[in-house]
């Protein structure tokens, strides 16, 4: 999010007046705005690459009708255009500030710079975000892994979490450094399928009794009838604790000793996971941003277009924000996780370029070698 937005003010502070709006929506409802100089941008360099976001952030609960309420406050300051940068919420935020300005007679250009690592943003390859995301889910499911391998003598089944509201694009990217079936993770379930319980319940079993562990990764929003051990339906979806839930159901039902690892805010906001090229394009964004305000393009969000190329390489287009406001963006069917299959090759090769070609997998353990050295 920084790296977006220092990428837009190096390009406009030049020649132009600008404002921070600080935290989101509920900056513009309390026309809580602070006036942006270079030297206090050259002076801040460094939050370009610093995680959270400079100018604050929140979920402010804003209605349809208060939109032009904040149009207004604009209009009132000679605030000709906002970017804002964000995900499915606030590319919905800026459909209705942009229609709400027009209803004032303001003509505010709006423009939406993705910003997600759930990834679920529509008209786009991808959100700067989740690459990085996606890299430290990869390493700490590989990482977890070998842990629980080398202690499975008393510990059996590890459940770790991540997040993804009704997505699984970060669930299955734990799967990206996994090569040969006994390496973890064992097991993934996303929002995007039905989750039974007595299916998780068996596959966990047979994936013990093939390996002496299990390695389970589930997204956040966990969707189906499994039951939690008060004997209630999981909520649908049940955000941060579903693999503490079925961590104790493994416990209770199968007898096995497990534990639910939440993985947390420290997804997106982990700089030592940083991809570079995450980063890269995230300030790329902010940048062209700046450029169509110029312009005074209106409407629509950057969008991240790969061209068909054997090498990596992206072309950055304008859509329609009324295109991606409430839309939301699934796994694709056949990048979903089949349980005892492999990762999907074609999921591996697009998930690559943006985590980094530098991850690999850890060799197997010597226990797992005895067999061999005594044939």
């Amino acid at each position: 999010m920084n790296a977006s937005l220092f990428g837009f003010l190096e390009e406009v502070l030049p020649d132009h007046e600008v404002y921070g709006v600080l935290n989101g929506l509920q900056g513009l409802a309390e026309d809580r705005l602070v006036p942006l100089a270079p030297s206090t941008v050259e002076r801040h360099r460094q939050v370009s690459e610093m995680p959270g976001a400079w100018l604050g952030s929140g979920r402010w609960p804003a209605r349809e009708e208060d939109f032009e309420g904040y149009a207004i406050n604009l209009k009132n300051r000679g605030v000709q255009g906002l970017a804002l940068i964000g995900g499915n919420g606030t590319m919905w935020a800026c459909l209705r500030l942009e229609r709400a300005a027009r209803r004032v007679g303001h003509e505010l250009a709006v423009i939406g710079i993705p910003k997600t690592v759930d990834n679920d943003l529509a008209e786009t390859d991808h959100a700067p975000g989740f690459g990085s995301a996606a890299r430290f889910v990869a390493t700490a499911v590989r990482d977890v892994g070998k842990d629980l391998e080398s202690m499975r003598n008393f510990e059996a089944v590890r459940v770790l979490e991540t997040m993804g509201r009704n997505v699984g694009w970060l669930a299955v990217s734990g799967s990206y450094l996994k090569e040969y079936p006994e390496d973890p993770p064992h097991l993934i379930y996303v929002p995007e399928r039905e989750f039974a319980q007595d299916e998780f319940l068996k596959e966990v079993k047979e994936t013990h009794e093939a390996y002496g562990y299990a390695v389970v990764v589930v997204s956040e929003g966990l969707r189906g009838r499994a039951k939690s051990v008060s004997g209630e339906h999981l909520k649908s979806p049940l955000l941060g604790g579903v693999s503490r839930e079925l961590a104790q159901l493994v416990g209770e039902e199968l007898g096995l000793p497990a534990r639910g690892e939440l993985l947390g805010m420290v997804q997106r906001s982990c700089s030592l996971a940083v991809s570079k090229r995450d980063r890269e394009e995230a300030r790329l964004l902010g940048t062209k941003a700046a450029g169509l305000m110029r312009a005074r393009v209106s409407g629509v969000m950057l969008s991240l277009k790969r061209r068909p190329s054997s090498s990596y390489e992206l072309e950055i287009r304008c859509v329609p924000l009324d295109r991606v406001a409430g839309v939301e963006r699934p796994l694709p069917e056949d990048w979903l996780w089949v349980p005892g299959g492999s990762v999907p090759e074609e999921f591996r090769k697009w998930l690559e370029p943006l985590i980094g070609e530098d991850l690999s997998p850890y060799p197997a353990n010597l226990s797992a070698q005895e067999a061999t050295w005594k044939t």
